[in-house]
C-alpha cells in the first residue's frame, strides 16, 4: 500500500537543502515506524513484519519532488515551500490507520552543518493499488534510482548491460521467497508463468549517484539508474516490486517505481 505525502518547508524561501537528502528521510521514516507509536510497533510485531534484528524494511520511497528549484554545487535551492514524496509499504490495507495516525502533522529537520530546514507534513493521501491481475504486461517508470546487482555484490549494473534481466528477476524471486509467508493466499501455492518472464528496457537509463549513510563513518556513494521498463511476470511478483521496491536497498529509498501513464 502506498501514500502520497505533501510537505511544507518551514521558514522563508529560498531554502537550501543538501542534494543527498535520502538518508535523512530514511532516518525520519525509520523513527516513525519504530519509535513514534507503540501501537504501530505492536502492529508490525503482530504481523511478523520485523526481521531478525527487529527492523521493518518492507517499504520504499520515491525521490522527493521539490517545488521549482536549481542545483548549485551540492545544494538544492528550492524556490517555495512545497515538496512531496511517495511512501510505499508491502502490507495490507490494515496498515493505513497506523500510517495516518503516526505520520500526520509530524515535523522534522533535514540538512547538515551548513544549515537545516524544518519540514512539516501537510497532508497524507492513500493511493489506489493497481489491479495487476488484469494486466498482462506492465510498464513502470522509476521514481527513485534502482540498484540491481548479484546478492552480496555492491557493484550495481546498468539496465542496458547483458544479463540485467536475469538478475532483475532473480532479485524479485528472492524477495518472493522471503515474503511468501505474508501473502494473503498463504505459502505453498507457487507461482505460475515463470517460464514466460519478460523484461524490456525502454529508452536510455539515466545514472544517478547518491551518497547514503551521510554524516556517518559508513558513508558511501552508490550509482543507481532511473529508467522506464516493461515487464511480464506473475501478479504477486508485480505487487512485491510495486509495493516493496525493485532491486536492492529499497528501505533507503531505492527502486520505487510507478505505472507509466
Amino acid at each position: 500500500m502506498r501514500f502520497k505525502i505533501d510537505f511544507k518547508l518551514q521558514g522563508e524561501a529560498p531554502f537550501s537543502i543538501p542534494v543527498n537528502y535520502q538518508s535523512e528521510f530514511f532516518a525520519w521514516i525509520h523513527k516513525m515506524l519504530h519509535f513514534q507509536s507503540d501501537a504501530f510497533r505492536k502492529f508490525l510485531e503482530e504481523k511478523k513484519f520485523l526481521d531478525a534484528n527487529g527492523e521493518y524494511k518492507l517499504f520504499t520511497f520515491s525521490d522527493v519532488v521539490f517545488a521549482p528549484h536549481k542545483v548549485v554545487d551540492d545544494r538544492l535551492i528550492v524556490e517555495n515551500d512545497y515538496a512531496s514524496m511517495i511512501l510505499s509499504f508491502y502490507a495490507q490495507d490494515d496498515i493505513e490507520p497506523h500510517v495516518m495516525a503516526t505520520f500526520n502533522n509530524q515535523e522534522f529537520k533535514i540538512g547538515d552543518a551548513r544549515g537545516k530546514v524544518s519540514v512539516k507534513i501537510d497532508k497524507i493521501t492513500s493511493l489506489e493499488v493497481p489491479d495487476f491481475g488484469k494486466l498482462k504486461k506492465v510498464v513502470f517508470t522509476s521514481l527513485s534510482p534502482m540498484l540491481i546487482g548479484e546478492p552480496g555484490n555492491n557493484n550495481y549494473i546498468n539496465p542496458d548491460q547483458k544479463g540485467f534481466d536475469k538478475i532483475f528477476f532473480k532479485n524479485l524471486m528472492f524477495k518472493y521467497a522471503n515474503l511468501v509467508k505474508y501473502l494473503p493466499s498463504g505459502p505453498g501455492n507457487g507461482l505460475s508463468g515463470l517460464n514466460d518472464l519478460q523484461f524490456r528496457l525502454m529508452g536510455k537509463p539515466k545514472a544517478k549517484h547518491v551518497k547514503i549513510k551521510t554524516d556517518t563513518p559508513h558513508q558511501k556513494s552508490v550509482k543507481g539508474y532511473m529508467f522506464d521498463f516493461e515487464i511480464k511476470a506473475p501478479e504477486e511478483l508485480l505487487k512485491i516490486g510495486y509495493n516493496a521496491g525493485f532491486g536492492d536497498l529499497n528501505h533507503l529509498g531505492f527502486g520505487c517505481c510507478e505505472l507509466k501513464k
